[in-house]
């Protein structure tokens, strides 16, 4: 999908404190090259609430609850084989005391414990999936944390990642789940040190 416009949602700036070594203004390019130009039906309510972070795509409290200084996202469609994956890719940008570190290890005890456990998620078009959070089958790569939801229907492989003063979400999701999330984070985390590297 390479070529395709890539401003979705317009960023939204919320913070005047010390923001660096990755600009507010940069926020849109930490998304990948792949964004369409369209919204995508984004999940917008999960109960339970101590779980929503691993699937609330409106807001997502992995990224938002950390403060951002900016934020931006996009959706896009690609393949797993045959079938087809809609992904949505949630970005933020942080002042510069932002700790990686510290809002990995925050995803990553929601994860541990919400999995095995089931969610209710209801879409922006009022579509609604039960699903049920799942630990990875894979490693993840360093500065990042992955997790799968799944049902009978519909089935989600998801990412954060995050470094300097930036992280990244991607909910991957179709019939028989979604892209390779370790190559998608390893690829989200060259995003961010390519800005950082840029900028520094």
């Amino acid at each position: 999908m390479a070529g395709c416009t890539r401003t979705v949602d317009n960023p939204r700036a919320t913070s005047q404190a010390s923001i660096g070594p990755i600009a507010a203004g940069q926020v849109a390019d930490l998304l990948s090259p792949d964004i369409q130009n369209q919204d995508g039906n984004r999940f917008a309510v999960v109960v339970p609430d101590s779980c929503a972070g691993t699937a609330l795509e409106v807001d997502p409290p992995f990224l938002v609850d950390h403060g951002p200084a900016a934020e931006d996202g996009g959706h896009w469609s690609g393949a797993n084989g045959s079938s087809e994956v809609v992904n949505e890719e949630m970005v933020a940008v942080y002042p510069s005391d932002f700790s990686a570190a510290d809002a990995l290890a925050s995803a990553r005890r929601v994860v541990e414990s919400c999995a095995g456990s089931e969610v209710d998620v209801t879409t922006m078009a009022d579509r609604t999936y039960t699903f049920t959070v799942e630990a990875p089958a894979v490693q993840a790569p360093a500065g990042s944390v992955l997790w799968s939801l799944r049902s009978a229907e519909w089935n989600c492989d998801n990412l954060v990642v995050a470094a300097h003063n930036a992280a990244i979400e991607v909910t991957s999701c179709g019939p028989g789940g979604g892209m390779d999330t370790v190559a998608a984070a390893e690829q989200a985390l060259e995003r961010i040190e390519t800005l950082a590297d840029n900028t520094a």
